[in-house]
């Protein structure tokens, strides 16, 4: 599976060992590392993305949906992205 990562994970494999992906990955990881319980809930969250390509402007769309999603499903007041508080200040 090809994502983008926005922040780091550490993800236990069925052998024991870790498989980490780091915050502003971009590549492959490997099939069982993507059905990761700990992968799944980051996706639904927009933490994790799966674009549609590997070309510069799906990435971009992708990450522009995954900020998107990300900012809708963060509940910490403080941690508003500037376009969201910009929305928010011109009403």
């Amino acid at each position: 599976m090809f994502i983008v990562s926005k922040r780091n994970y550490s993800v236990r494999r069925a052998d024991g060992s870790s498989f980490l992906i780091g915050k502003d990955y971009i590549g492959n990881i490997p099939d069982d590392v993507a059905q990761s319980g700990l992968v799944q809930r980051a996706l639904k969250a927009g933490m994790i993305f799966c674009p549609p390509g590997t070309k510069d402007k799906q990435l971009e769309q992708a990450d522009q949906e995954a900020k998107e999603k990300s900012d809708e499903n963060d509940k910490r007041p403080d941690a508003k992205s500037e376009e969201k508080a910009n929305k928010v200040d011109k009403g």
